[in-house]
């Protein structure tokens, strides 16, 4: 009867960290899409920047910058969301070692824990200075229609 305590337990205990994993997931799928259509906008404007007769090549060049640019924050914004996926994940086994044995490794837990949502948090800002380069990006590209 107390295994089956001691598994009822290891379950509960394992909820945050899955629902943290489910969540996190799903703004990473958010970041892989923005940096796709960075990608996908980037590959169109150099192609558009290789024709003899392309037009506004100041403003497809500006444009083009601001992509790299976002491209590189996202690129961070992944790797930091990814790395709390890791540190979230790596508190489970510490958790079924802790069960399974007498060994208290509750610190390794809240170490992984703090890494997770700080990692989160630099994700998080980074995506704001994505959607802010995004809206720099835009004013380039609509600016002459806007100032008539």
């Amino acid at each position: 009867m107390s295994s089956i305590h001691t598994f009822i337990q290891f379950l509960q205990s394992c909820i945050t960290p899955v629902a943290l994993i489910s969540g996190v997931g799903l703004i990473l799928l958010s970041l892989t899409n923005r940096l796709g259509r960075t990608i996908d906008r980037s590959r169109i404007l150099v192609g558009e920047l290789e024709k003899p007769a392309a037009t506004k090549r100041e403003i497809k060049i500006s444009e083009l910058k601001i992509l790299h640019k976002r491209s590189r924050i996202l690129r961070t914004s992944i790797a930091a969301i990814s790395f709390s996926i890791l540190s979230s994940s790596m508190i489970i086994p510490v958790l079924f070692v802790m069960s399974i044995s007498t060994l208290n490794l509750k610190t390794i837990g809240v170490i992984l824990f703090i890494l997770s949502v700080f990692s989160l948090i630099l994700s998080a800002a980074m995506l704001m200075a994505d959607v802010i380069l995004a809206l720099k990006a835009v004013e380039k590209e609509v600016e002459e229609y806007i100032r008539k």
